[in-house]
């Protein structure tokens, strides 16, 4: 129900757990709970209705301490490059000429390849590519560019 409340009602969803152990709020964390209530107790010998699902000091740092992993690990949404991904693509593949391919030469598989470094077009854009026809000379080892097309 957590994520349907929260997309439902436009609210910040929460988790109030009566639960053994760590599992449930940690799991409500990664459905979305922004909120957790769980039950705590300093000295666990003292007898309550509440005492067999508090947790003590170290318990309560335990389920802090995952959840803050748990939300790490989640992440955000986030399409953008930042300079180390920046970095990193150039150790991607991308297209690159594999043979001389005249001007008005179609592309084709044998003439562009899909290798490394990340300095050409992104092999996503292959097909859409292939059949085309070259706006200018291009040799062997050169990084594919959208300019270098009809």
């Amino acid at each position: 129900m957590i994520k349907s409340l929260s997309d439902t009602f436009g609210v910040i969803s929460g988790f109030s757990d009566h639960t053994l152990g760590l599992s449930a709020p940690i799991t409500a964390v990664a459905l979305g709970a922004r909120v957790i209530e769980k039950h705590f107790m300093l000295d666990k010998s003292i007898d309550s209705a509440d005492s067999g699902f508090s947790l003590n000091v170290e318990e309560f740092k335990d389920m802090v301490k995952a959840i803050r992993e748990t939300e790490k690990l989640i992440g955000t949404v986030n399409y953008s490059l930042d300079e180390k991904r920046k970095n990193s693509r150039k150790y991607s593949r991308s297209l690159f000429v594999s043979e001389d391919i005249k001007k008005g030469e179609i592309l084709t598989e044998q003439n562009i390849r899909s290798v490394r470094p990340g300095y050409g077009l992104h092999p996503k854009h292959l097909n859409s590519i292939l059949g085309e026809k070259a706006a200018e000379d291009l040799t062997f080892g050169t990084p594919l560019k959208w300019e270098h097309l009809q």
